[in-house]
């Protein structure tokens, strides 16, 4: 157990977790897979200078790509990449175990 608990901790560790926003948007776009600007400002409730920001950042990361489509006008959309699809999934596991060992269920 208390093997699971450090690797958990290291996993954790990176700087992507410092961020309650980053992962908030990450898990959101896990459900969509790909969403415009708006509607994920909208969504989450984050100011659009906040958003872009982390948007910029997690793009730099490697986690979400953004691209326009242009429908009547133009949007930016964002998408979850293949690399911050499997950071999410990671972590919800992580915290799946965690639940289980916290409750005597230990996987």
């Amino acid at each position: 157990m208390a093997e699971k608990i450090k690797e958990m901790i290291e996993f954790l560790s990176q700087p992507i977790f410092s961020s309650p926003i980053k992962i908030g948007i990450l898990i959101a776009l896990m459900g969509v897979n790909e969403t415009s600007f708006a509607e994920l400002q909208t969504n989450l409730g984050i100011n659009k200078s906040t958003l872009s920001s982390v948007l910029e950042s997690l793009e730099k990361e490697g986690l979400i790509k953004s691209f326009t489509v242009v429908e009547n006008r133009p949007k930016k959309h964002v998408k979850i990449t293949d690399e911050g699809r499997k950071i999410i999934t990671t972590y919800l596991e992580y915290m799946e175990n965690y639940t289980s060992i916290i409750k005597g269920k230990d996987k």
